[in-house]
């Protein structure tokens, strides 16, 4: 009836090449990423990357948007109670460590939006507004602007100087200490003037 063997499925190949892409996009960038340590640690080939992302700069903005996603999916904004977002958002990064460090080179290498991330963000932005309007978080700061410094906040231990976080270990800050310290910053960041 069917004389020819079913080709094998693809999924959990693509399952693998993603899960490696992920890890290797995190450590070394889009620059310094390379595409046979890709395959290799996926068990796959090269050719398997090409055919199913196309090409690595492809393959780093899906991998950038896909993380980005589950972030979204993983850490639901809640306008009214940034600071708990924000802390929750904070732990959910100490936890996924490599989504940071995505956030990081996509922010230095690929400096063009990701359609994905910008809905989210535009969902964020409106609820950000609507509290703003209501009065119930500070309204000086556009909405825009302000999810931003939330993000800084969030992402400010990362993107502090080598120096400054080598005084942090010498007091012995813990990373559930910076969780408090975000989630209270934001606090006085957002309160109504």
């Amino acid at each position: 009836m069917y004389d020819r063997p079913m080709p094998p499925d693809a999924t959990e190949t693509k399952r693998r090449l993603m899960a490696a892409a992920i890890e290797e996009f995190a450590r070394y960038g889009l620059a310094g990423a390379r595409v046979d340590r890709i395959a290799e640690t996926a068990s796959a080939n090269k050719r398997s990357i090409y055919m199913h992302f196309g090409a690595k700069e492809e393959l780093f903005d899906l991998v950038v948007a896909e993380t980005m996603s589950e972030l979204a999916r993983a850490v639901v904004i809640d306008a009214t109670d940034l600071p708990r977002y924000a802390a929750e958002l904070f732990d959910r990064l100490e936890r996924r460590p490599q989504v940071r460090r995505l956030y990081l080179w996509a922010g230095l290498e690929r400096q063009r939006p990701v359609d994905a991330e910008v809905a989210e963000y535009r969902r964020n932005v409106a609820a950000i507004a609507a509290e703003q309007e209501a009065g119930r978080v500070r309204a000086d700061i556009p909405a825009v602007e302000l999810m931003a410094m939330v993000i800084a906040l969030v992402m400010s231990w990362d993107t502090a100087s080598w120096s400054l976080k080598a005084l942090g270990e010498e007091t012995g800050a813990q990373a559930a200490d910076r969780g408090a310290a975000v989630s209270a910053a934001v606090a006085g960041l957002i309160r109504p003037a």
